[in-house]
């Protein structure tokens, strides 16, 4: 009889259909200036589904939906919950679309220098049943001769748990430091800046924060103006309402029956601020991680 159920076992692990795998349910509300929204992630050790709705002043987005399907090629779905509509496409290893033309950029000639120190502060606090740290972080940007960077500075004050609790794919890439590559900067056309980049070099010291389950940024930066450059200040936050470890549907990581399949979605919102995390900054930073 144990052979006969050890057998019976093996053909329902294959042949009948997945119904749970192991994650994490994380519900999030992020705030800066006029823009909210409330994220509710699921995350499992080859997917990823991510839900928004951009409430903007007396404006409210349409329910948004993003699915990740992890593989030797990446699917990508986004979805318009309202309009029951979505777009597909696939990416490299790197989270490149396939068959995308590449973008031509030129160096700027010029480098961005990025100081980052975290801090922990020794406070401890219990949050979701885990013990979080009380971390500040403070970054410095220093834009050198002939960069299309801003200078910056900016400190975080927040809380933070182990990243062990995360898939494997959501932690941090890369050591203490290193140089890279990056800030494309698309201006209006005849600017000196017009699709360049600059070298960053990225110099990292102090702890690893580790997983953030409330954190407040304020930020002043260097914008262009009529006489020049003028400082401005901005703040944003973000605070994890719900974190759950535990099995997952399957089926929220596939297109719901129903949906119609679409060239282009017609409700994102226009472009934010660069420090708003609207819903497509956040799919567009996280397959940068997921990718990477």
């Amino acid at each position: 009889m144990p052979v006969l159920l050890l057998f019976l076992a093996m053909i329902a692990a294959v042949f009948l259909p997945e119904t749970s795998v192991p994650g994490v349910k994380i519900v999030s509300r992020q705030v800066t200036g006029g823009f909210s929204d409330t994220r509710t992630e699921y995350l499992t050790a080859n997917r990823l589904r991510n839900e928004w709705q951009t409430h903007a002043g007396d404006r409210i987005g349409h329910p948004m939906a993003s699915i990740i399907q992890r593989a030797g090629t990446n699917r990508v779905y986004l979805l318009d919950l309202q309009a029951r509509q979505y777009v597909s496409y696939e990416t490299d290893s790197q989270g490149v679309m396939l068959g995308a033309k590449s973008h031509s950029v030129e160096n700027s000639g010029g480098t961005l220098q990025i100081w980052i120190t975290s801090t922990d502060t020794g406070e401890r606090q219990e949050m979701f049943g885990r013990m979080a740290r009380h971390i500040v972080t403070t970054e410095k940007r220093v834009a050198g001769p002939g960069a299309c960077s801003k200078n910056s500075d900016s400190q975080t004050d927040g809380w933070y748990i182990d990243d062990s609790v995360m898939p494997d794919w959501h932690h941090p890439k890369g050591g203490s430091g290193g140089v890279v590559i990056a800030s494309v900067f698309a201006v209006n056309a005849g600017s000196a800046c017009m699709d360049r980049v600059d070298k960053i070099e990225v110099h990292r010291s102090g702890v690893e924060p580790g997983f953030p389950l409330k954190s407040t940024t304020s930020m002043t930066s260097e914008v262009p103006s009529p006489d020049g450059t003028r400082m401005v200040a901005s703040n944003w936050g973000s605070e994890v309402l719900e974190f759950k470890e535990g099995p997952l549907d399957p089926s929220l990581f596939e297109v719901p029956p129903g949906f119609a399949k679409v060239d282009a979605l017609q409700n994102w919102y226009s472009p934010a601020p660069r420090r708003q995390v609207s819903g497509w900054d956040w799919l567009r930073d996280k397959l940068a991680e997921i990718f990477h």
